[in-house]
């Protein structure tokens, strides 16, 4: 007898913090997002042995790496050396190192603003890569699962039709999940505590930083259909990512 999968937002694999599913939210049209299709979590270098296999098991057959060629050198992603997982591995850094540093900014999403503008041939080269993955589930990650990977689910749950609130609440989510990260970093990391907790609270991912974002994109854009279409995805490859993320006949 079959037995079906009990769906869960956030996933308990061994070594990881942030793995989430973008599965079971509701779209404007009155469809859902589909469980299993894309994860989004934190850098897989500490995933242990049993981590490792509860992500397989859950059906990801493609890694979409996000770091820098240098975090990847420095943290080896386990996915990445061909092997018996059959996982197909690519590393399309969201960063370009080329292009210079960012400079100051005034506001979380007015950082996020900049990324989208100077990075987003890479922004379109991701999202190329989710619409052209094999079949089964796709894991889109980077560091700590919060800014690169943040803006790249962001957009993909608005492409979609996933209301803004909801996508503001899941970018939101990080923060409780990396909140022992960063008690710990508040406990012993350097500098002063105050300096520390102000630190903690610049960077915080509050769902107003991302709604923020998205009104920005709408603005300078005309939404985020046109941004990826400017950022080099092929319409048919836009159609493919719905597909993925949302079942059409539902």
């Amino acid at each position: 007898m079959a037995v079906e999968r009990e769906w869960t937002r956030r996933l308990a694999w061994e070594g990881c913090l942030n793995a989430r599913d973008l599965g079971g939210y509701p779209t404007e049209d009155g469809r859902e997002t589909r469980w299993g299709a894309i994860v989004r979590s934190d850098s897989l270098a500490t995933l242990s042995e049993a981590g490792r296999a509860a992500l397989v098991d859950y059906g990801v057959r493609s890694i979409i790496d996000l770091r820098l060629p240098s975090e990847v050198e420095e943290h080896p992603n386990p996915f990445a050396v061909a092997g018996a997982h059959g996982m197909a591995y690519r590393n399309i850094s969201f960063v370009d190192p080329a292009a210079g540093p960012l400079g100051d900014f005034t506001s979380m999403a007015d950082n996020y603003a900049r990324m989208l503008g100077r990075f987003r041939p890479a922004v379109g080269a991701v999202m190329t890569a989710i619409a052209r993955a094999p079949e089964g589930g796709v894991l889109v990650h980077c560091m700590g699962g919060k800014d690169r990977t943040g803006l790249i689910s962001a957009l993909l749950l608005e492409l979609v039709g996933v209301p803004r609130d909801t996508i503001g609440a899941d970018y939101a989510l990080t923060g409780e999940c990396l909140r022992p990260l960063d008690e710990e970093w508040l406990e012993t990391g350097p500098g002063d505590r105050a300096e520390r907790e102000a630190m903690i609270a610049k960077y915080e991912p509050t769902a107003e930083v991302m709604l923020d974002v998205l009104d920005r994109l709408e603005a300078q854009h005309g939404g985020v259909e046109a941004y990826l279409s400017a950022a080099g995805v092929a319409a048919e490859d836009l159609a493919r990512l719905k597909d993925r993320l949302v079942d059409p006949a539902s």
